[in-house]
């Protein structure tokens, strides 16, 4: 056989292992950042739940065209198809980037946590800038794969869809951190009320098989995971962020608002070692309630010791004089606790604003107190408000460069996908193999670490 028919059979076989992946070709070129005259199209993969919120906020900015709305639910189409009548449907994902590539310059998922990276990615491989929903991905080498992409492709703007970071509160928060108001970190101490009843978590799988309903498409729901057969109100629309093959647990779920400018500030690497305290988890759900720890090596912003961050979930919370804060102070169901040298700073998850003289500042609650429980008084930063979707779409612009982009995004998201795969080897000492994605200690840890997608769904820089 000569060179260059193997060549056009491998290629032909190689086009083949990718059904309905988008036509890289040069009528899919990008535009990357945009002139001033220029608007940007937009492509929306799901538009329901977080994805709802995403399109309407999108939507809104005055230089942003829906140009394509993608929908596993068909219910969506039937709200919003007089809302963007120019805008093109689809039940497929890859039909929509495969015929519109040349159509649009952005891409916004809002899918559940497990079709983030297959989408982002795939985007990315067009060159299209990407807004995608938290946590960024579903396992450790999908979080480290989007932020090494994005690092090496800089035209490309990203975006993980945290959008209490806009918050005035929270950006404040973080001013403070860098600041050195508590000085060097020591540790960092983060909870959360969820699942609270929001989805199930430890339970068995369900049993039973039913028919979808007709608005469903559920084998383009599945996408990447194993196939499993649909069970009403299981799973779709909303039930599934409990389930291994679907979600991230809790901790995925508000780690990522809660972790993001403790982690930021401390300037956190890659974590060391994990450790899952729980009672309840099985082979096919997250535990009910767990305690997760996380080490990190020193940087410049932390201790010689190092880091070490606590997550704590379900209405589980650390206690007042464990985290050195006063007696009778209310330290709310989602927050977390940095502690410096010099003392410690809470940090709620929605911090309360109050309007004087036109000025919007903290809470007058006190929120960093000094090594002897004395409330230190704060010299708060003067920061304008922002828009976290608009952030993103100046950034495609060359105005503004998102703070939460997926280098970012990636690194504090591998961290959160560490942390729930060791509730699959709850209460042992794991030892984080960053290198080949596994536990040192459990080798079976490769498996939650490093998701196979299954048949028909490889993506390029992904499988």
């Amino acid at each position: 056989m000569n060179p260059s028919r193997r060549t056009f059979i491998r290629s032909a076989a190689a086009f083949a292992a990718f059904p309905l992946l988008p036509a890289f070709s040069a009528r899919a070129l990008p535009r990357f950042q945009l002139g001033p005259n220029q608007r940007l199209q937009l492509a929306k993969v799901a538009v329901g739940g977080m994805g709802e919120s995403d399109l309407e906020a999108l939507s809104k900015h005055p230089n942003v065209d829906i140009v394509a709305l993608c929908d596993v639910d068909a219910r969506g189409r039937e709200k919003y198809a007089s809302q963007f009548p120019k805008a093109q449907w689809f039940t497929d994902w890859r039909e929509m980037f495969d015929k519109l590539g040349n159509k649009f310059d952005a891409v916004s998922v809002s899918t559940p946590d497990h079709m983030h990276a297959p989408i982002a990615m795939s985007a990315m491989n067009m060159g299209k800038h990407v807004y995608c929903q938290k946590p960024l991905a579903h396992t450790a080498y999908e979080n480290r794969m989007l932020a090494d992409f994005a690092k090496s492709h800089s035209k490309i703007v990203t975006q993980m869809g945290t959008q209490r970071s806009a918050m005035l509160g929270r950006r404040q928060q973080l001013e403070l951190l860098n600041s050195g108001v508590i000085g060097k970190i020591k540790s960092i101490h983060a909870w959360s009320d969820r699942p609270m009843g929001w989805w199930p978590q430890g339970k068995p799988m369900p049993t039973g098989s039913e028919k979808p309903p007709e608005w469903l498409s559920w084998d383009l729901w599945l996408g990447v995971a194993p196939a499993r057969p649909y069970v009403d109100k299981a799973y779709a629309p909303f039930m599934w962020r409990g389930t291994y093959d679907f979600g991230c647990g809790a901790l995925g779920d508000m780690g990522c608002h809660i972790l993001d400018y403790p982690f930021m500030a401390a300037k956190l690497g890659l974590p060391l070692s994990v450790r899952c305290d729980c009672t309840d988890a099985t082979e096919d759900e997250f535990p009910t309630t767990e305690t997760i720890t996380l080490k990190y090596a020193a940087t410049d912003r932390t201790v010689a010791e190092g880091v070490t961050v606590m997550w704590y979930d379900n209405k589980l919370v650390p206690t007042n004089a464990a985290l050195g804060i006063p007696d009778g102070v209310n330290i709310r169901s989602n927050a977390a606790a940095v502690i410096g040298e010099k003392g410690v700073m809470l940090c709620p998850l929605d911090p309360e604003y109050e309007k004087d003289s036109g000025k919007v500042t903290l809470s007058d609650e006190p929120l960093v107190w000094d090594n002897n429980k004395k409330s230190v008084k704060l010299n708060l930063p003067k920061l304008d408000a922002r828009n976290h979707w608009f952030h993103w779409v100046d950034g495609c612009f060359g105005k503004t460069t998102p703070e939460a982009n997926f280098p970012f995004a990636g690194l504090l998201c591998e961290s959160l996908s560490v942390g729930a795969a060791a509730s699959h080897f709850a209460n042992r000492d794991l030892q984080y193999d960053s290198t080949n994605f596994t536990f040192i200690n459990e080798p079976k840890g490769a498996q939650y670490l490093k998701t196979k997608y299954r048949d028909g769904w490889s993506v390029k820089g992904l499988s």
